[in-house]
C-alpha cells in the first residue's frame, strides 16, 4: 500500500484515473474521497481542486457516453469530492482532527437543509419510490404495515442520505490520512482517538430534537441523523480509545463491529448506544488515565 501511495503521489494522471474509477465501482466510493483528501492535505488545494474539476468533466463524459443521466453521478461526486476537497484542505492548514471532522458536520447540515429548502416535498418525492421498492422486494404488504409508515420513511430520507454522505467523508478522512501517512502515523492516530465535537454540536443536537417534536420532522430528522452519525464517530474513538489504554484482547473489534452485520434493527440499536456514548463524552471527560477515576 506505501507503494501505491508514492505512485499516486507522483503522478496526477493516476490520481484523476482512481478517483473517477473507484467512484465508479460498487463500494468503492470511499477510496475515491479518500485520494481526494490525500491530494489535498498532502499537495493542497491549488493542486486538488482542478484534479477534481478533470475529474468530473471525465465523469460526465463518461455517464454521458453509457446512456445514463449524469446529474446523479454529477451531484453524488460533487459531494463525496467536496467534501474531500475540505477535509484535506482543513487539514493541511489546522492540522486538526477535531475543526476537521466538526467542518464536515456543520458542512453536511447546511447541505441538508438547502435542499430540503430547495428542492421537492421528500414524501411527494420519496414515498412512491419506497413503496415500489417494497412490492418489487417481495417484502410486506402495504396492508400490514403502519398507515403512516411509507410517509414517515419519506420524510426521513434526506436525513438517511445525509447522515450516509458524512459517513463515508469520515471513513474517507481515515482513509485519506492513512494513504498520505509518513513518519507521522502514530501521530494522527492519536488524533483520531482524541477525537472530540464539543458542546456547541451536542446544542445542536438538542435543537435537532426539539424541531421534531415541534413537528418539524423533515429538517430535524436530518440534522439529528447527521449529528448522531458525528457522534457515533465520537463514541467509537472513545471505545479505541479504551481498548488502547486497557490493552483490550486483539479479537475485540468482533463483538462490537460483528453484530453490525446482523441487519438495520441491531445495527440501528449498536450505533445509537455509542452515539450516547460520543454524546456523553462531550459532558464528561471519558478518555481519562485510569489514575484520575475516582
Amino acid at each position: 500500500m506505501s507503494r501505491l501511495s508514492d505512485w499516486l503521489r507522483q503522478s496526477r494522471l493516476l490520481r484523476i484515473a482512481a478517483v473517477v474509477v473507484t467512484f465508479m465501482l460498487p463500494l468503492t466510493n470511499i477510496l475515491s474521497a479518500a485520494v481526494v483528501v490525500m491530494t489535498a492535505r498532502g499537495a493542497g488545494p491549488k493542486v486538488a481542486v482542478p484534479e477534481v474539476l478533470i475529474a468530473l468533466a471525465v465523469l460526465t463524459g463518461l455517464v454521458l457516453a453509457a446512456g445514463a443521466a449524469p446529474l446523479p453521478a454529477i451531484l453524488g461526486a460533487a459531494a463525496l469530492w467536496g467534501g474531500g476537497l475540505a477535509a484535506g484542505s482543513i487539514l493541511r492548514r489546522f492540522y486538526s482532527v477535531d475543526l476537521t471532522v466538526q467542518a464536515l458536520v456543520l458542512l453536511t447540515m447546511a447541505a441538508s437543509v438547502l435542499i430540503i429548502a430547495l428542492g421537492p416535498d421528500p414524501r411527494t418525492f420519496w414515498q412512491p419510490v419506497l413503496e415500489d421498492l417494497v412490492k418489487q422486494a417481495g417484502l410486506a404488504q402495504q396492508s400490514g404495515l403502519p398507515p403512516d409508515w411509507f410517509a414517515t420513511l419519506a420524510a426521513l430520507m434526506p436525513g438517511v442520505i445525509a447522515a450516509s454522505v458524512l459517513s463515508t467523508l469520515l471513513l474517507a478522512l481515515i482513509l485519506g490520512v492513512w494513504l498520505d501517512r509518513d513518519k507521522d502515523g502514530s501521530e494522527w492516530r492519536a488524533r483520531f482517538l482524541s477525537l472530540r465535537l464539543g458542546l456547541v454540536l451536542s446544542l445542536a443536537l438538542l435543537v435537532a430534537v426539539g424541531l421534531i417534536l415541534l413537528g418539524f420532522v423533515v429538517v430535524g430528522g436530518a440534522l439529528a441523523m447527521v449529528l448522531g452519525t458525528a457522534f457515533a464517530a465520537q463514541g467509537l474513538s472513545v471505545i479505541h480509545w479504551q481498548a488502547e489504554r486497557r490493552n483490550w484482547p486483539g479479537i475485540w473489534p468482533l463483538a462490537l463491529y460483528g453484530p453490525l452485520l446482523l441487519g438495520p434493527p441491531v445495527a440501528g440499536l449498536i450505533l445509537l448506544g455509542v452515539a450516547g456514548i460520543g454524546l456523553a463524552d462531550n459532558g464528561y471527560q471519558l478518555r481519562r488515565p485510569g489514575s484520575d477515576v475516582v
